[in-house]
């Protein structure tokens, strides 16, 4: 793929990804995308099959700048503590900032009949992250509490427990408050991993 290719690809999905948050996926049209994008409908179908890949790869999309936007506020820190508290605290608050799509990607995934896989895939990365923040620790001295053989195990219990406050924070409009999260990750990560 060309440059241009790509520059009109990511054009194709920015706006795309404007009209699945404005108005979801089944409403969204491929007439109303290439309208939006100031393309022809013919050159959305040069770049996507279908309306479900496009919106795909929106979400695909979404979850790279997600990680990326993370990670680099975690690879500020110095620490393993400090990263584990930046990452719950970046990954929260910009999952809620994507919160739309996010509720998006469940009604019209579920529909589709591929959430879980897309869910479970996502979940893999942030395990293998987490795990590798939980490694660098444990082999600076860090974190010696557990067997090193355990650190995987750890990082999906503890992934598991953020992403049900992070569930409940999608589900309950307005839960989300900096503060509190910030106070609760400070108080609760020095003691799980000490």
């Amino acid at each position: 793929m060309t440059e241009k290719d790509e520059i009109v690809k990511q054009e194709i999905l920015l706006e795309a990804q404007k009209l699945f948050q404005q108005f979801g996926m089944k409403k969204t049209t491929m007439d109303e995308i290439a309208a939006s994008c100031g393309k022809a409908k013919s050159t959305l179908y040069h770049y996507f099959k279908s309306k479900d890949e496009v919106f795909e790869a929106v979400i695909k999309m979404e979850r790279m700048n997600l990680r990326q936007l993370v990670k680099s506020k975690v690879e500020e820190q110095k620490g393993m503590v400090n990263k584990i508290q930046t990452y719950v605290i970046e990954f929260h608050k910009e999952v809620c900032k994507r919160a739309n799509l996010y509720r998006l990607m469940k009604q019209d995934f579920s529909s589709l009949g591929v959430s879980k896989k897309y869910f479970l895939s996502m979940m893999e990365y942030e395990q293998a992250y987490i795990t590798r923040i939980l490694e660098d620790g444990y082999d600076s001295g860090e974190y010696l509490t557990p067997h090193r053989e355990d650190i995987p195990w750890i990082s999906e219990m503890f992934l598991a427990s953020f992403c049900g406050i992070v569930q409940y924070g999608l589900e309950k409009d307005g839960f989300y408050n900096e503060e509190k999260l910030e106070r609760f990750v400070n108080l609760i990560t020095p003691k799980v991993f000490s």
